[in-house]
């Protein structure tokens, strides 16, 4: 015989083995997989459903609408704290601490207000009809910043100077923040 009648027969038989002769054990052999495969067709698939983002949305808008009005009463009560520093110069003011510390608590209070307003919110984008106002407010704290910088060499404070300073640049670092935000 030839090797090839050889491997085709031998194939043959390997066949013929691996098929039952009876039915019986034939179909039971496959009871377990037909159990299975009948609760995955009964089994119920969820449809996947869409999150709701409102909650979000109006928590940015909110936000927004909050700093659409604070933004102006920042800018005027900086304006004002200004004032009073130049009164100190001008020497029309003489409790230089009373003032300062006035100066000191309003931009505390300032900076209390507008971080809760803002924080834990993600405003990238959503401050482009702002923009006007937080430049507006950034200009008033620099000059603020530079009217106290010249009261250092008129006036006896330096401890409250420094800690208005600080205070300063710290609303103009949230102020230059939200500008990044635009």
């Amino acid at each position: 015989m030839r090797t090839s009648a050889v491997l085709a027969s031998l194939l043959l038989a390997v066949y013929a083995s691996a098929i039952p002769l009876n039915n019986a054990k034939f179909s039971s052999a496959l009871e377990a997989v037909k159990r299975d495969i009948a609760t995955v067709e009964t089994m119920v698939v969820n449809k996947r459903q869409l999150l709701d983002l409102g909650s979000v949305t109006d928590l940015v808008s909110e936000v927004l609408s909050t700093l659409t009005g604070l933004l102006p009463t920042i800018t005027s009560t900086v304006s004002g704290l200004d004032a009073s520093v130049n009164a100190i110069v001008g020497d029309v003011e003489a409790d230089v601490d009373g003032t300062l510390n006035t100066v000191k608590s309003t931009l505390q209070s300032t900076i209390d207000e507008l971080n809760s307003v803002i924080s834990d919110v993600d405003l990238t984008g959503t401050l482009d009809g702002l923009v006007g106002d937080v430049n507006g407010a950034i200009t008033e704290v620099q000059t603020l910043l530079t009217d106290v910088e010249g009261l250092a060499s008129s006036v006896d404070v330096d401890s409250l100077l420094s800690e208005v300073t600080s205070l300063a640049n710290q609303l103009l670092s949230i102020l230059t923040g939200l500008t990044s935000a635009v």
